[in-house]
């Protein structure tokens, strides 16, 4: 029987399962890792060789995500079956395990940076025990059916679990940026999620326009743009699963509407565009001193970029005594976990 369960449905949420994994297993936890089945998340945990199980998939219509999250529900069950029922739950938000969860009378700490995510915070929040969040979004939470003392803060971001400490090898495929400098990573916001809007940017086009200006590496957001982006003068596109933390090196511009590659860079001193269109911990970062600002159309994000590829350099910041000042979410994680063990015992 698992001590805890950890399910992830997007590949950030597995980097952070690769970091809070270390900690719970040298408590002496057993824990069980749950994926959806999606090439990034899976890719993700493969490359991080975290161990998991795939449960689950993905729709695209509201039709296809109501029938896969009920299935999702029953696979579920059909796994604690085999290998034990769990004693506490961490996620990050994915309805079919907080409700089978809840159903099963399993704990359920809630990690979550996603207040925007109307649909999932309406059905989650209510049915957790915890929601540990940024400090930055203060008690956003509460609106969606979760008493205010239950929504607990760190001074930070999520990105920080695997910033502070933890130690990526770099694939070797990577050293062909060495010689393409300037270089600018970009990444598009998440299009086909359901709570995406407001996004003005025409990205393709300023896809095109940035690897006018310099090298643009890619991380294409969907399996099924990889050939099209691949087809682009000056475009790269890694073959292999990367994360942002293993490109930094190479990186002097970020420009996107991926919210945790825009906080990654900005965290690691990269100057850093963000178009995204829910900008609280941008905002968050940016008073804090790091090197983000936040762009709404194509026109001011090309002005930007073009003034800071004239000297990268001037635009880099060394962020180590900024970073300290930072909280982890790791400690409290660990914390509330462990907590809904001991009420669970």
């Amino acid at each position: 029987m698992p001590d805890i369960w950890l399910d992830t449905v997007t590949p950030k949420i597995s980097i952070a399962i690769n970091s809070l994994l270390p900690i719970l297993e040298n408590k002496g936890y057993s824990t069980l890792v749950t994926a959806k089945k999606q090439t990034q998340t899976t890719d993700m945990l493969d490359a991080l060789k975290v161990p998991y199980e795939t449960v689950g998939e993905y729709g695209s219509t509201l039709k296809e995500k109501l029938a896969v999250e009920q299935k999702r529900t029953l696979e579920f069950i059909d796994l604690f079956d085999r290998v034990g029922f769990p004693k506490v739950l961490w996620t990050h938000g994915d309805v079919s395990a907080i409700r089978t969860a809840f159903g099963l009378g399993i704990p359920i700490v809630y990690a979550n940076d996603t207040v925007f995510a109307y649909a999932v915070a309406r059905l989650a929040c209510p049915l957790v025990d915890f929601l540990v969040a940024p400090v930055c979004f203060g008690k956003s939470w509460s609106k969606f059916g979760i008493p205010k003392n239950r929504i607990i803060h760190y001074d930070g971001l999520e990105e920080l679990a695997w910033l502070k400490g933890t130690k990526f090898e770099e694939p070797k495929f990577l050293q062909e940026l060495a010689g393409k400098k300037p270089v600018i990573l970009f990444r598009d916001a998440e299009y086909q999620a359901v709570y995406c809007k407001d996004v003005k940017v025409d990205s393709e086009r300023l896809l095109r326009d940035l690897a006018k200006l310099a090298t643009v590496v890619c991380l294409p957001r969907y399996e099924e743009e990889r050939e099209k982006l691949k087809k682009i003068p000056n475009v790269w596109v890694s073959p292999e699963p990367v994360l942002t933390a293993q490109l930094i090196p190479y990186v002097d511009l970020m420009v996107g509407s991926g919210g945790t590659a825009c906080r990654e860079t900005a965290l690691c001193g990269i100057p850093t565009i963000n178009f995204h269109f829910w900008d609280v911990q941008a905002r968050y970062l940016y008073r804090k001193g790091f090197p983000i600002q936040i762009k709404r159309n194509n026109e001011s994000i090309i002005r930007a970029a073009k003034k800071i590829l004239q000297n990268p350099q001037n635009y880099k910041m060394n962020t180590q005594a900024a970073l300290g000042k930072l909280e982890s979410p790791l400690p409290t994680w660990t914390k509330y976990i462990e907590l809904c063990l001991k009420q669970k015992a």
